[in-house]
């Protein structure tokens, strides 16, 4: 236990501040009639509120992601355990561990370095989150971060780039589409 709080403590004097985080969002040029003369991005994004994103998407994507989100503190310890023995049973890593919060964490505050070091930062930082945000501010915040494909960062610029409308229009289908797209973006895209 005093190895773990000092591992603790170390790691966590080297993370960033997780703050009030909101995705940065593509920069819109209007002409003086209000058209869309232009989009400026690194990554094309418009941030959505959760009340906006259907449920069935909200829904799917915990289903799909991380089915214990709402149960545990940022950390599942049985993910990891079922990922791990999953893992050692097929002998590749068909299996990620990783919660909402700990994809979320990596995303904003972390490379995608694969090392030791860097699964404990995302940790440190997911249990950080769970008692700094709710759970719908974390499940908007990830909606919002996660890429879809085809260029789309977060559910509204992947709703326009699939289906040509507002996340708030998708219907079943569309919804359960999206909601898969982050596990392999480019081999699920519809493009």
């Amino acid at each position: 236990v005093g190895v773990a709080l000092a591992m603790f403590l170390d790691l966590s004097g080297k993370l960033p501040n997780i703050g009030n985080f909101e995705a940065p969002e593509a920069t819109i040029i209007y002409s003086s009639d209000n058209v869309i003369l232009a989009r400026i991005y690194r990554e094309d994004r418009t941030n959505v509120p959760l009340k906006d994103i259907p449920p069935i998407l909200r829904d799917a994507t915990v289903a799909i992601e991380d089915s214990r989100f709402y149960q545990h503190s940022g950390v599942d310890a049985k993910g990891i355990v079922r990922a791990t023995w999953a893992n050692v049973r097929g002998q590749r890593m068909a299996q990620g561990g990783s919660t909402i919060t700990q994809q979320l964490a990596r995303n904003v505050y972390l490379t995608q370095q694969k090392s030791i070091q860097r699964k404990l930062q995302e940790a440190v930082l997911a249990i950080l989150m769970e008692r700094n945000f709710t759970k719908k501010k974390i499940l908007e915040l990830y909606l919002n971060q996660v890429y879809y494909g085809s260029g789309a960062f977060g559910v509204q610029a992947a709703a326009r780039v699939y289906f040509g409308k507002d996340v708030n229009q998708l219907d079943l289908s569309e919804s359960a589409l999206i909601a898969g797209m982050p596990q392999k973006p480019s081999g699920y895209s519809p493009h």
